[in-house]
Formats: C-alpha cells, structure tokens, sequence
C-alpha cells in the first residue's frame, strides 16, 4: 500500500499489480480505485429492521433507499474503490432480494458470496459460515451505515500498531451544564471544572481483525462482536480504536432514516 501511496503522489494515473511471477494480475486505475487493501470483507446483512417498520415489511433494511440508491450498496462500492473484491455478505432476512440485487458480483469486478445463518448467531457468529478467506485481514462491518470512513488510513493504523483487532469508534460529547467540583474519599474538593465537555467513543460498527482471531469464535453458537472484543482482553490481545473523523450515521430509527435522505444531499460517499 505505502507504494501505491508514493506512485499516486507522484501522479501516477494506471499502475500494473504483478504477482510473485512478475505476471500481471491486475491493472490499478487511480480515477476508479484509490488503493489496494489487502482485505476480505464482510458485511452483516441479515437483521429484519423492525424499528424502521413499515419500510421494512417488504424490504430488507440494506436495501432502502437513501438518496436513490441501496444503504449497503454506498458500504460496497467504497470497499471497490479501495481495491477489495471479495466480499461476503451475510443475510436472513428477506435475503433473497439481496442476492437477487448484487448476484455474484461479476458485472461489478468483485466477487460476492453469500451465508445464510439457520438460527440467530450474533453479530459475528456467521462469519464462521464463510468457506475461506483469501486474505490474512478482514473487514467486517454493518451493512446498515452510511459513513465516508478513511478505509486506508484504518487499515494503515491497524497495521502499524500490529493489533489483533481495530474497531472504528465516533466521539460522543457531554456537556455538563453545571461547574463539577472533584472531590477525594473525604469529601474534600480537589478541582472544580467549570462546564466541562467529557467525550467519550462508541463503537462504530466497522472492525478489522486479524483471521487468526476467528478461532476464538465458537462454532454454531450465538456470539457478538462485543463478546469476541472481550475475548481479545481478557487474553491480553492488542484492541485499538480508529476514530472516525468524518461522516458517520447508523441507520436504525425512522428519524435517522430521514436525516441520511437529507444529509446525503450534502456528502460525498
């Protein structure tokens, strides 16, 4: 990647991708892919949206519209510009009209492929339903967001601090209306903050992990991916958190439904 990085400073407009045999395998286009990740990812598609009902009597959540166009397919189309082709897209749900919208993926350039969970298995349970993984890193994240997220600059911190897993959090201010005293177990005031701002960061949805990490997953059991965080810790595995600086919006109420269809009008995705 750091050399993709040197080639489209230096204005580079097409760059050839040779294999270990110095045989092209690939052709990268700088106005169509603004790097290669060397990455699967996977997306959950599967949950039923019941809080955005009635939208999502008769379509999946993944699939609303925002702005003309699917959720999900605003999440694909960024990994695409980022140089992943492969992706597994998680589903239950109404899930034949998502297989029936992307297909294989084919007339895209990218290889999709499907799971399907036969009972509920969390929110990372099903990845173990996936066959294989070409890469040693994986993305996995909600297909229900909308976020223009810095997919190499995550990937480039997730690798250099050599972490087990990278999950991309977004900050959450507190404003205290009040002056805070800090006091010590006597009662005693240390400090007094006058309005301070605390913040705090919550989990984005969107993680990197490490392959070798899927085998703490248990098979055909119900885990979440705070579970398999916790799991990390309690090991003394290496967790980090990406911060998002720019637009990030779950879509999950009616009233965060209607501001992407306004907010879209305005971003650039």
């Amino acid at each position: 990647m750091e050399k993709l990085e040197e080639y489209k400073a230096k204005n580079f407009k097409v760059v050839p991708i040779l294999d270990e045999k110095n045989q092209i395998v690939d052709i990268l286009n700088f106005r169509t892919r603004s790097t290669l990740i060397p990455a699967d990812a996977v997306l959950m598609a599967g949950g039923e949206g019941k809080r955005l009902r009635p939208l999502t009597e008769t379509t999946p959540k993944p699939l609303l519209k925002v702005g003309g166009k699917p959720i999900i397919e605003y999440n694909i189309d960024r990994l695409k510009n980022v140089g992943i082709k492969n992706i597994h897209l998680s589903v239950n749900y109404l899930a034949e009209q998502i297989v029936e919208y992307f297909g294989d993926g084919n007339d895209r350039s990218l290889n999709i492929k499907y799971v399907k969970e036969d009972k509920p298995l969390g929110t990372i349970g099903s990845i173990l339903l996936v066959d294989n993984f070409d890469h040693e890193d994986i993305i996995v994240m909600n297909s229900d967001l909308l976020t223009n997220i810095d997919y190499a600059d995550f990937f480039k911190t997730f690798k250099e601090s050599e972490a087990d897993m990278a999950v991309a959090a977004t900050s959450y201010h507190v404003d205290v209306p009040y002056a805070v005293l800090e006091v010590n177990d006597s009662n005693a005031v240390k400090s007094l903050k006058e309005k301070p701002r605390y913040t705090y960061y919550s989990n984005a949805g969107i993680y990197i992990l490490k392959k070798d990490i899927l085998k703490m997953i248990p098979e055909d059991q119900f885990f979440d991916i705070t579970d398999l965080m916790d799991k990390i810790l309690e090991m003394n595995l290496k967790l980090v958190t990406y911060p998002i600086n720019g637009y990030w919006l779950d879509i999950g109420k009616h009233e965060d439904f209607k501001k992407a269809q306004e907010d879209i009008k305005h971003i650039r995705l």
